[in-house]
């Protein structure tokens, strides 16, 4: 059923509603004032004029919308905007492109950029995002940051082609100041193939801070094409001005792309720009420092106020991430805080910068294995203050155990060889070298492990050990593991034999079985089979129990499987499994129960409610197997008109167990109670009929209105009459035959797949109307 509640009253706006089983739907808000009345009969479009007096019209009236059905349902979305004053934000960001050129494939390049506020106001950086991902950023910290003006933001992005095409992308960068608008930077870069070497060159030259006000210093990097050769790049440096002082070199060790070094910043009483070069060959590459005098601001250094590490307690080796606060914002220059470590087992940087503008900074300690337990302690410092933070490092130890502690072939044919696995497993805490292994004994030898190979905890290392006799008798050796832990054997005996192995055992999976079963047989022999396998004849004492005529026992091996395939029995049996070779055999029993195929229903019935004319609803049928063997579903027929199935093809067979949903499907096309039933034959052993009752009811589409009446009218309301017009048009017909005295009126002779338009006028006791309310449209689905 499609309804619509109409609700209008004078000077504010009303609430309609359209309520529903299945349709669409339209939100209209219209408005309108109070005029004077139209004269009885009258035309929505042509209404004649009272003569005097005032009647109140219906008032403008707003649509939402409730859903009381099922099926078909829409949905209202409300947005909006908003906006808030700040200062005048200019974000700058340097370079505005970056062209990383040509990168070998698997290495990477990088390139520094600050992003500036110029203006006047502080601006919030919520994010860096690339729109390619062959590029990354790193090195900003943690997002996002607010930046005061004249401060900025340092940060590196990466270029690590995936292949040799040319790449391109935009790095977004996002604000949330209403005042400044996202900025993008151009990037650019190109793979290279790896096959062909590429000579290492100068790339870049980069420091971590652009403006230092006072003595300090500043971190720089210089940056290669590619990995230095073997015995390293040495890159040399120059500054043009006697305010900043760098080493004369430096040198990007042996596989290394970058290096760094200190620049060393002296006081000033005249601010100024300083440029660093550095020079390899003939490629220089430049970066600006600026030496602010001390004189003109006064910064007061932020403390350390606290020094945390994201693992507090190590066993053996790894590494965690620290980071040191400050008790507030790095001022422009940064801060540079000293750290330390009271261990030799734990590495961290000899310093770390607070960026302007911010207040923590990140660095990793790594931590080496120790043998007896102790504590390290990690310090950062300033001038005024420091931050310390324990690392509790426990004795860690190396152990490796075996899978096996000997390996026994059993008897072999002479000229055949047969294999074990050893799986070799590191089960300290800190990682174990196998340095080698070593085997001893006629006809035995090892391979696999790709030795000396180093395993971590937890890891291991499969061996693979051979037996091959070229005589007939009995052999013995030993199997030698060198490691870092210590030495392992693993004893070793086989037997050369040139007799034929013969049937030693036959064994089944399951021996007692009710219903049906693929069951799964192996059969052993005596010894492994030579060259050629051996076959092994196969029997069944009962047709319930088929298996194949025989199986292969392929050359080295000393069993094969095979399936016996079990039917459902009606009374209780065993059946004998026989595996012959020559004249040697073995037999297995199966002991079968017998079952009964049943099927069930998850119900009796099924009511489908009220529904729509002319929309499907839909529900389903669980059938089941829940006896001990398979039940076959010869058909399934369904009767009453509107009803259907589907789903599933007859007949089916079900195995123990499974279960099939059957679609059951009400489509009315007339209104009115239906009823009708679906029907299941089956072989079942109880129920083979089963038969489930359906019921539904058609129901036709209705539209209701209902409204307020008007509370400042000075005449007598004799009541209202409603109009309704094919959606889109002008040809309102009036729907009730004398004014309806409520105010609800309800809409029985609307037809599917129509738009409708309503509006109600209010009618006094003289018969005359007053101007039509504002539209509602109802859709009928």
């Amino acid at each position: 059923m499609y309804l619509i509640s109409v609700r209008p009253q004078i000077g504010r706006s009303i609430l309609a509603e359209h309520s529903f089983l299945s349709s669409n739907h339209s939100d209209n808000r219209i408005r309108s004032t109070k005029s004077k009345p139209k004269s009885k009969g009258a035309n929505p479009s042509n209404p004649k004029k009272r003569k005097s007096g005032n009647l109140a019209i219906l008032a403008s009236l707003a649509i939402s919308v409730s859903f009381l059905g099922t099926v078909g349902c829409g949905g209202v979305v409300y947005s909006g905007k908003s906006s808030s004053a700040e200062g005048s934000a200019t974000v700058a960001v340097t370079p505005s492109s970056v062209d990383f050129g040509t990168v070998t494939v698997g290495e990477s390049a990088n390139q520094k950029l600050t992003v500036a506020n110029t203006g006047s106001g502080s601006v919030e950086i919520t994010a860096l995002t690339p729109t390619n991902g062959v590029f990354t950023v790193n090195g900003q910290g943690t997002l996002p940051v607010n930046l005061a003006a004249g401060t900025s933001l340092s940060f590196n992005v990466h270029f690590a082609p995936k292949d040799t095409a040319s790449s391109s992308g935009q790095l977004n960068i996002m604000t949330g100041s209403s005042s400044a608008a996202a900025t993008s930077v151009t990037l650019l870069g190109k793979g290279a193939a790896s096959s062909a070497p590429v000579a290492a060159s100068l790339s870049g030259l980069n420091c971590t801070v652009p403006s230092v006000t006072g003595a300090g210093t500043d971190n720089c990097t210089v940056t290669l094409s590619s990995a230095a050769p073997q015995n390293g790049v040495v890159v040399d440096l120059s500054s043009s001005g006697s305010a900043i002082s760098v080493p004369s070199s430096v040198t990007v060790a042996s596989g290394s792309t970058s290096a760094s070094f200190t620049a060393n910043v002296s006081a000033v009483t005249t601010s100024q720009t300083v440029t660093l070069t550095a020079k390899q060959g003939t490629v220089s590459k430049s970066t600006s420092i600026k030496v602010n005098s001390a004189s003109t601001s006064t910064v007061s250094m932020p403390s350390v106020t606290a020094l945390s590490c994201g693992t507090d307690s190590f066993t053996g080796s790894g590494t965690t991430h620290c980071a040191v606060t400050l008790s507030s914002a790095a001022a422009v220059g940064g801060v540079g805080v000293t750290v330390q470590s009271s261990s030799t087992a734990v590495t961290v940087p000899g310093s770390v910068v607070v960026a302007a503008g911010a207040s923590t900074a990140s660095f990793t300690a790594d931590v080496a294995a120790v043998g007896t337990a102790q504590t390290a302690t990690i310090t950062a410092s300033t001038d005024s203050s420091s931050r310390s933070f324990a690392l509790q490092l426990k004795a860690s130890n190396s152990a490796l155990s075996l899978s096996a502690s000997s390996l026994a072939f059993g008897n072999v044919a002479v000229g055949t060889a047969v294999t074990k696995s050893l799986t070799v497993t590191a089960s300290g805490t800190v990682a174990v070298t196998i340095k080698s292994d070593s085997v001893t004994g006629n006809g035995f030898s090892v391979s696999g492990g790709n030795l000396p190979v180093t395993l971590n905890p937890g890891q291991a290392a499969v061996l693979t050990i051979h037996y091959a006799p070229k005589a007939a008798s009995s052999a013995t050796g030993q199997l030698t593991i060198a490691s870092s832990a210590s030495t392992a054997t693993v004893s070793l005996s086989g037997t050369g034999t040139t007799a034929t192995p013969a049937v030693s055992a036959i064994s089944c999976g399951s021996t007692s079985i009710t219903g049906e079963l693929a069951d799964s047989c192996t059969v052993n022999l005596s010894g492994s089979a030579p060259s050629g396998g051996i076959s092994v004849a196969l029997k069944s004492s009962s047709s319930a129990v088929t298996v194949p005529g025989s199986v292969t026992v392929p050359a080295t091996a000393s069993s094969a499987t095979f399936t016996a395939d079990v039917a459902s029995v009606s009374t209780a049996q065993t059946v004998t499994l026989t595996a012959t070779t020559g004249s040697a055999s073995k037999t297995v029993s199966l002991k079968l129960t017998g079952g009964a195929a049943t099927l069930s229903v998850n119900a009796t019935s099924i009511a489908f409610g009220s529904t729509a004319l002319n929309n499907p609803t839909s529900q389903s049928l669980k059938l089941t197997a829940s006896g001990s063997v398979s039940v076959t579903v010869n058909a399934v027929t369904i009767t009453g008109t509107g009803f259907s199935v589907s789903g599933e093809k007859f007949p089916l067979t079900l195995n123990a167990g499974q279960s099939v949903n059957l679609d059951l499907q009400f489509e009315p096309t007339t209104a009115g109670a239906a009823t009708g039933q679906l029907t299941i034959t089956s072989n079942s052993s109880s129920n083979p009929t089963i038969t489930v009752s359906l019921t539904g009811t058609g129901t036709s589409h209705q539209v209701k209105l209902n409204w307020d009446a008007p509370t400042s009218d000075t005449d007598s309301i004799a009541g209202y009459n409603v109009y309704r017009a094919v959606g889109g048009s002008t040809g309102y017909q009036k729907l009730n035959s004398k004014p309806n005295t409520s105010t609800t009126y309800t809409d029985t002779s609307v037809q599917s797949g129509q738009t409708y338009d309503y509006v109600v006028k209010t009618v006094d006791t003289s018969g005359n109307e007053s101007d039509p309310s504002n539209t509602t449209t109802a859709t009928i689905p």
